[in-house]
């Protein structure tokens, strides 16, 4: 998959683009729908498949002060998207003066003059150019005038729930990643090197992957069963999610993704581990002293270990 920091940087012609335009951020199955479509025409005319795309994403643009986690971030959304099969992808700078371009010149300027697509894919909801004043009908307008063929996706339900972004947001934010996971077709996770904790998790039998995570959307703080993906492959563990209030009284450490695998014994400190949150435990709970968290703790693993083998 090759990748462009913004329309600037093409200086070829793709042969027969098939191109969609969002921001995708969870590459949730509605977004996956999409794209797989333009793949599978990009390959039925041996043509380029294109997801153009954006960085920042326009929200965290146009409005730094308002708080937008990101499902993914934007490393972890290029890999999803090479995973799936996309030629590629035109990642653009977004700023404030890029966001005052009309609807018209976005369409003539960047999409007809740069990329010359065969066809163009979008969602239901798609608006582009200032203020997404480009409505799907000036879009359709624009496609004809140009030749250009235009496919827009009908929403996406999943159990009869509507696949979106900020539905799975809201899933993960209230730890329910069950559902979140749903809408994505997929398990949310963390992505990070293994760094050195404080050691407790060792020392009361229970070894934990202190995961040092981007900054993106964080589960609400709790106990998970979660599968930890190591050296491709995949193992089942045991994931806390907060501040360890049974050690930090006055509840002011910072939040830290510590994930026990089970059945695993090897030292990775230094190296990557995949976090896949499956099921919420329970909340995190300020135990009165060590042996009641440890009883706890063997309990949340039965559980997991129970809950997890459902899943195969």
């Amino acid at each position: 998959m090759r990748v462009f920091r913004g329309y600037e940087e093409i200086k070829e012609a793709f042969p027969r683009p098939i191109v969609t335009i969002g921001n995708y951020d969870g590459l949730h199955l509605g977004h996956r729908q999409i794209i797989e479509s333009v793949i599978e025409r990009a390959r039925k005319v041996k043509g380029t498949s294109v997801v153009y795309t954006f960085r920042p994403h326009p929200h965290l643009a146009l409005t730094p002060d308002e708080e937008l986690q990101l499902i993914n971030t934007y490393d972890e959304k290029l890999a999803l998207l090479e995973g799936i099969g996309v030629d590629v992808v035109i990642e653009q700078p977004f700023s404030r003066e890029f966001s005052t371009i009309s609807p018209e010149k976005f369409f003539s300027d960047v999409l007809v003059k740069r990329l010359s697509p065969q066809a163009v894919f979008v969602g239901y909801d798609f608006g582009f150019g200032r203020d997404r004043s480009g409505t799907l009908e000036m879009l359709k307008g624009y496609c004809e005038k140009e030749g250009v063929e235009l496919h827009v996706a009908k929403p996406l339900k999943t159990a009869g729930e509507t696949c979106s972004s900020s539905r799975v947001r809201e899933y993960i934010k209230a730890g329910e990643v069950g559902k979140a996971n749903r809408l994505l077709g997929r398990e949310f996770f963390y992505r990070g090197l293994v760094v050195r904790g404080n050691g407790r998790g060792h020392k009361i039998g229970f070894a934990t992957a202190n995961v040092k995570t981007e900054s993106k959307l964080r589960v609400k703080e709790g106990v998970y069963a979660t599968y930890a993906v190591y050296q491709g492959k995949v193992y089942e563990s045991v994931t806390n999610v907060g501040r360890q209030p049974t050690f930090n009284r006055d509840g002011d450490a910072p939040v830290a993704v510590e994930t026990h695998l089970l059945d695993f014994e090897r030292d990775i400190y230094g190296e990557v581990l995949e976090v896949r949150m499956v099921e919420r435990l329970r909340a995190e709970i300020r135990f009165d002293g060590v042996d009641s968290l440890v009883k706890q703790i063997h309990a949340d693993v039965a559980k997991a270990r129970e809950l997890l083998s459902k899943k195969k």
